[in-house]
């Protein structure tokens, strides 16, 4: 599977009862754009938040 480097992410909000979302991302000269709901950001968010914290925990390790 190849990986992009990410050039911008956005996320709108296009409804707020029930809360869903459109999350646009542009790599590789091209944009997608996925629809996003709440259940699936609040896991997003919990991913990202692992992402950082195992990154700050590695530099912590270096020092």
């Amino acid at each position: 599977m190849a990986a992009y480097k990410i050039a911008a992410f956005s996320v709108t909000t296009n409804c707020t009862e029930p809360l869903r979302g459109i999350v646009e991302i542009e790599m590789a000269g091209t944009t997608l754009r996925f629809e996003l709901n709440e259940e699936l950001a609040h896991s997003l968010c919990s991913d990202l938040d692992h992402f950082l914290t195992e990154a700050q925990q590695r530099a912590f390790d270096k020092v």
